[in-house]
């Protein structure tokens, strides 16, 4: 598969899959056994299937999931995503009651494709803006730096 043939993969999990709920999708753009590799707050789904139950889940308790693709690069069997995530608080997430606000996070991940279908992601968000606007992290200080 050419790279432009894989970036067309990946965007068609973020529209379909991710966007649109149409987990159906993942059988066509995902392997069976594809590995997740290392989100720290939403965990790292093993397989189609359970994969599949976290879309759906997702959907039901943060309706109006988006994901704003901001750059995307491939080379050979990779491919690289910056996004925003953008959803409404509907159900209860970590143990928050759904509140109707609208949550939004960055995110990036690296797909790795095999024979047009994605075999493994790497994926990580800015998981600690989620909790900050779910008030279980304390809102960042005005000037904080990590130097």
């Amino acid at each position: 598969m050419s790279t432009e043939e894989n970036k067309a993969v990946v965007r068609r999990f973020y529209d379909e899959v991710m966007g649109q709920g149409r987990v159906e999708v993942l059988d066509e753009v995902m392997v069976e056994d594809f590995v997740d590799h290392g989100e720290a707050l939403f965990g790292s789904p093993q397989g189609r299937d359970t994969l599949r139950q976290g879309v759906a889940a997702t959907h039901d308790i943060l309706p109006g999931l988006h994901v704003a693709l901001h750059e995307m690069v491939a080379q050979d069997d990779l491919v690289g995503i910056r996004g925003t995530m953008r959803c409404r608080h509907g159900g209860t997430f970590l143990g928050v009651a759904g509140s109707g606000h609208e949550l939004t996070w960055e995110g990036i991940a690296i797909f790795r494709l095999v024979a047009g279908k994605i075999a493994e992601r790497w994926f990580n968000s800015d998981s600690i803006s989620i909790l900050r606007q779910l008030a279980l992290a304390p809102a960042q200080a005005t000037g904080e730096s990590l130097t």
